[in-house]
C-alpha cells in the first residue's frame, strides 16, 4: 500500500487546518522567529541586504555590519526592523514569569540624520603681525 501525497501551497494547507492547529503553528512560527539572527529574519520576510540598505539610506556593507554586530544601539535595531516592515517591541521577563513592556525605549522619536559641517578652509598667506614678531625657538 503506497500513500500518495499531493503538493499544496502553505496557504492552502493552512486553510484546511482547524483553528486550534493554526494557532499552534502560528505560536511555533513566532517562537522560531524569536530565535533567528537578523539576517535570518530579513531573509524570512523576503528582503535583501541591498533593499534594506536602500530603505536605511546606507550601503550594503553597513547592513552586513549591523547583522553581524554582537551589540548595537536600540535605535539602530529599531530602524533595521522598521526597514523590514516590522516594529521593535522591547520587554523584560522576570523569573516569576512577569513580562513588562518597555515602551519608553522602543518608541524613542527618530533623530534626524546628522550632517557633517563642511570643512573650514585654512587661510594661506603671510603670517599675522603678532606671529611674525615672535622669534622662533630652535
Amino acid at each position: 500500500m503506497t500513500a500518495e501525497y499531493k503538493l499544496m501551497k502553505w496557504s492552502e494547507l493552512k486553510a484546511t487546518m482547524s483553528p486550534e492547529a493554526r494557532a499552534r503553528v502560528d505560536a511555533r512560527v513566532r517562537e522560531t522567529m524569536s530565535r533567528l539572527r537578523l539576517s535570518d529574519i530579513r531573509e524570512a520576510v523576503g528582503h535583501t541586504q541591498v533593499a534594506v540598505a536602500a530603505k536605511l539610506e546606507l550601503g550594503q556593507a553597513s547592513v552586513s555590519k549591523i547583522e553581524s554586530a554582537a551589540d548595537m544601539y536600540l535605535s539602530t535595531l529599531r530602524r533595521y526592523i522598521e526597514a523590514l516592515g516590522g516594529e521593535l517591541v522591547v520587554s523584560a521577563r522576570f523569573p516569576e514569569g512577569t513580562v513588562v513592556s518597555i515602551d519608553s525605549l522602543s518608541s524613542v522619536p527618530k533623530k534626524p540624520a546628522r550632517r557633517r559641517a563642511p570643512a573650514k578652509k585654512k587661510k594661506s598667506g603671510p603670517r599675522t603681525a603678532a606671529k611674525a614678531a615672535k622669534p622662533r625657538k630652535r
